[in-house]
């Protein structure tokens, strides 16, 4: 069975993810949002404000997704994927589950997405996962190619620990002594 794995967006498991939307976003959308992919410091992403998940399988990347911190207690997810071959087998729901857990777990109680109109298989996932349609928010705010959704999260088991917490653990361990640890407390 494929397993959730908390990452890092330069850990080489994160690079199928980030090559795959890329090339997605640059056949569907063009070089202008393709390059939204380095709009984000990789920090964004790190515990305890955001959080970068992939799911493996045999050690192959089938999908992932990202998390982030948009503003006090909402959380943004961002870089849902999956590999065209491993479509259709719920991978992207499960991926959205543990962002949306982990977005809880950081004290979200919002949880924040876009998408473009070309994403059917994306709008649709997060319509049928509660997410409801809001006004653009960030740098493509007049595309019309974009759809901004948000979702109240169910923040009554916010302690609860789950597979991923172990992982987060050691990712803060790790960051305890890097120069920018102050900087990511501070985004916190």
């Amino acid at each position: 069975m494929p397993r959730l794995r908390l990452v890092t967006p330069t850990h080489p498991a994160a690079a199928p993810l980030l090559a795959g939307l890329r090339h997605e976003y640059q056949t569907t959308y063009g070089p202008d949002v393709a390059a939204e992919l380095d709009a984000y410091s990789e920090y964004e992403f790190f515990p305890p404000a955001g959080a970068f998940l992939v799911l493996e399988s045999g050690g192959i990347t089938l999908a992932g997704g990202a998390l982030r911190r948009l503003e006090p207690g909402v959380g943004e997810i961002k870089r849902m994927w999956t590999a065209p071959a491993h479509r259709g087998h719920g991978y992207s729901r499960r991926v959205l589950g543990a962002l949306e857990a982990a977005a809880v777990r950081r004290g979200y109680h919002t949880a924040r997405l876009q998408t473009g109109t070309a994403q059917a298989a994306a709008i649709g996932l997060y319509t049928t996962s509660g997410y409801e349609p809001v006004a653009p928010w960030g740098p493509y705010i007049d595309d019309p190619r974009l759809l901004s959704y948000e979702k109240r999260l169910d923040v009554r088991d916010h302690l609860a620990t789950d597979e991923l917490d172990h992982g987060e653990v050691i990712v803060r361990k790790m960051l305890e002594h890097h120069s920018l640890h102050a900087r990511l407390r501070e985004a916190a």
